[in-house]
């Protein structure tokens, strides 16, 4: 029995992820999550084995309160789900070895190369995978469009569309501001397990940068782009990117180094990524039967359920 403890424990991610491990290794695995609020707050108490409070991951003494749930539940594995925690966790990370626990976070060298918008940027230009341009401060020029973005960031936060060479912070940068084709954004989720497996679906809705409503698209066009990654790059078992079409190029322009909140979105169509990652951990091999899309599936809708917590 695997005892793993997944951060950010009242996201749809960590509900998600609680939910396939209670259907599919109840025998393999014993999830606990955790989280700021108190377990009656917190969705996945009603799954989870145990839901653990914390202080923010900003606060000085975060990676003490995970030490000490890991020393005291005895946990296997732990599975970060929030960006700040991609260098604390990582997977050679120093909390990880002093503790003897494994984690489905990157490397330190891939979280620096693809987690960071900057250097992910200069590694996706160095593979060969076409990127929306990143500017210097004195290639801006005053009456154009540029996006502006935290170098780690997630979702929708702290990104805007500006004019000119707006003062920015430090810790952000100048990308191009490219104006979708025909598609919205496309989501591409990874399996990257034994076999590398794709799913792409089309965002048709978000809120506050996660999908909520989705399409299923062709896989062909993106899955030379993946490989390519996959090869130059040391990328974790399930991670997912997102590219969009810009005067008739896909360019990729985001990666997520770990399941994404719109993950349970290719599940629910028969793309098993959760799964698959999980067995990943527990050493079971993913079955082809695991990634059955639906082929009549039309759209993916995310609805919300009302949970009583007693």
């Amino acid at each position: 029995m695997k005892r793993i403890l997944v951060t950010a424990g009242g996201t749809a991610t960590a509900w998600h992820i609680s939910n396939v491990a209670k259907e599919f290794f109840k025998d393999d695995i014993e999830v606990h999550v955790c989280d700021t609020n108190d377990s009656y707050l917190v969705p996945s108490v009603v799954v989870a084995k145990k839901v653990h409070k914390v202080p923010p991951v900003v606060a000085s003494d975060y990676t003490d309160h995970i030490k000490r749930i890991v020393k005291e539940e005895g946990i296997d594995h732990i599975v970060p789900l929030i960006p700040q925690e991609a260098y604390l966790f990582a997977k050679d990370s120093d909390f990880v070895k002093e503790n003897g626990i494994t984690s489905s976070a990157a490397s330190l060298k891939t979280t620096d190369m693809l987690a960071d918008k900057l250097n992910m940027y200069k590694t996706l230009c160095a593979v060969g995978i076409p990127t929306p341009k990143v500017y210097n401060l004195d290639e801006i020029d005053p009456n154009e469009l540029y996006l502006r973005k935290p170098r780690l960031g997630f979702g929708s936060l702290g990104v805007a569309v500006i004019k000119g060479a707006e003062t920015i912070p430090e810790d952000s940068i100048y990308q191009q501001y490219c104006k979708s084709d025909d598609y919205d954004e496309i989501t591409v989720e990874v399996c990257n397990t034994d076999e590398l497996r794709i799913f792409s679906r089309r965002r048709i809705a978000t809120k506050a940068g996660v999908c909520v409503k989705a399409e299923p698209v062709d896989n062909e066009v993106f899955f030379p782009f993946i490989k390519k990654l996959v090869d130059n790059v040391e990328c974790p078992a399930a991670f997912n990117v997102q590219f969009l079409r810009h005067k008739g190029e896909w360019l990729m322009f985001d990666c997520n180094l770990r399941l994404g909140a719109g993950t349970g979105l290719s599940t629910a169509i028969g793309f098993q990524l959760t799964r698959a990652f999980l067995a990943d951990i527990v050493g079971i091999k993913a079955q082809d039967s695991w990634f059955d899309v639906n082929k009549n599936a039309r759209s993916v809708l995310r609805v919300y359920q009302e949970i009583v917590i007693e």
